[in-house]
Parts: structure tokens; sequence; C-alpha cells
């Protein structure tokens, strides 16, 4: 290899996110997990015209995270994480053998898509975040209510499907789809949803908020939710 092709392998990352966002989170999880040379740039939707390069702001798709390396631009969780683990680790962290790897890689699709929307959109976002909340009081209440019967047969998907006879989601060892699902699955913590239903899921979460780099990249995270326990505590 060149010198010229070293430098455009070894070109970084540039990663736009919101740091509260779980997609976002998994994104960056998996680039410090395997030493991808990135640089993260904030992005603030509160103002009225975010500081977005030219590339980015002529896509139609504008929901981070969104990453530019090279001349390539890439949107959506999923497709980001393929894209580096092609280009930067052979797929490391999706698991061994092609099976394992696939289920990983439906996994993730899967909690930045169903589990990502039920759980945050559908049910947490709307009770904390008025951008994601409907108009109407009464059908903001009955959206919450609604998912969180969904968010229950979830869970009973994963404790019984994926957790009851398996340490992790796809087999023996932690793979990008346990980060993926664990991260979705900690914005629960917000209105202070307990797990005691599903041991095998909250034996499971526990041990995957251990992987390297799990508070870095869940620093935002961690500190929201300690001002909304210091505001749950104040009105008790």
């Amino acid at each position: 290899m060149d010198k010229t092709e070293e430098t455009t392998v070894t070109k970084p990352v540039h990663l736009y996110l919101v740091r509260i966002s779980p997609p976002c989170r998994i994104v960056w999880l998996y680039m410090l997990q395997h030493d991808i040379p990135h640089q993260l740039i904030d992005v603030d939707f509160n103002q009225a015209r975010p500081d977005l390069p030219d590339a980015i702001k002529g896509l139609p798709h504008l929901e981070v995270p969104i990453m530019i390396h090279r001349d390539n631009v890439v949107f959506e969780a999923p497709a980001i994480l393929q894209y580096l683990a092609r280009e930067f680790t052979g797929h490391l962290g999706f698991g061994p053998g092609q099976q394992v790897r696939l289920l990983s890689e439906s996994l993730v699709s899967w909690a930045c898509g169903e589990l990502h929307r039920c759980i945050g959109y559908n049910y947490v976002y709307p009770q904390f975040l008025e951008r994601y909340a409907l108009p109407d009081h009464e059908a903001n209440e009955a959206m919450v209510e609604f998912s969180l019967n969904r968010v229950t047969t979830l869970l009973e998907t994963l404790e019984k499907r994926y957790l009851q006879k398996s340490p992790y989601l796809t087999g023996q060892r932690v793979t990008i789809a346990d980060s993926a699902v664990a991260t979705v699955l900690v914005q629960l913590q917000w209105p202070g949803f307990s797990f005691k239903l599903w041991p095998n899921v909250l034996t499971w979460l526990h041990r995957v908020e251990h992987v390297d780099f799990w508070d870095t990249v869940h620093q935002v995270h961690s500190d929201f939710l300690g001002e909304l326990l210091k505001c749950r505590y104040k009105f008790e």
C-alpha cells in the first residue's frame, strides 16, 4: 500500500449525531470499540438552521446519525454500521459465522426500527420531549398507554425467544446486536420502567452495560436520567 492509499483508508469518519439518540450512540460505540478513526460533530436541531455541510443539506433525510467518509455519505445507523464493518473491521463484532452475523444484522435493524419506534417515539419521548408529543393531550396519553402494552410484548420476545437459553441475543458471545438492543432499552429508564417481570432481560442488560466504552457513549443519557430523578424526588 503506497502513502496515498494509506492516507485515503485512514481518513477519519465524520459522524453527525445527537448524543441522546440511541442509533447515534450505537454507531459511536462501534467506532470506539474497534478503534475506527472518527470525528464527532454534534447537531443541534433546536436551531432554525442546523450547521450542516452542503453534502448533507441536499439530502431528503436529515435524521442523525449521518456519516461522511471520503466521498461517501451514509444515513441510518444499520447502513452506517454495515459500511464501517466492510471498510474497517471485516465485520468484527457481528459474531462468528454467517448465521450469527446475519442474525446480528437483523437485530440491529430491528432495534433501530420497530424497537426504537415503539419504546422511544411512541412511549418514552412523548412523555418527556414536546416535539414528539401529540398536540391533543388525551390522544398522547392513549398512544403512550397503547405503546406500553406493545413494549411488554417485545420484552416477552427477548425474554423467551432470545435469552431463555443463551446469555446473549445471538448465543454465547456479545455482539453489536446486544449493544444496539440494550441502547434502546435503557430509554425505558426515563419513566422509571421496571424490568423485574423479565429477569433474563434484566440480567442480560446488566451484562451488556459493562461492554467497553458503554459509559463513555451513554454519558449524556446518564446525565439526563440524573436530572429526571432529581425532579422526580423533588415532587414525591
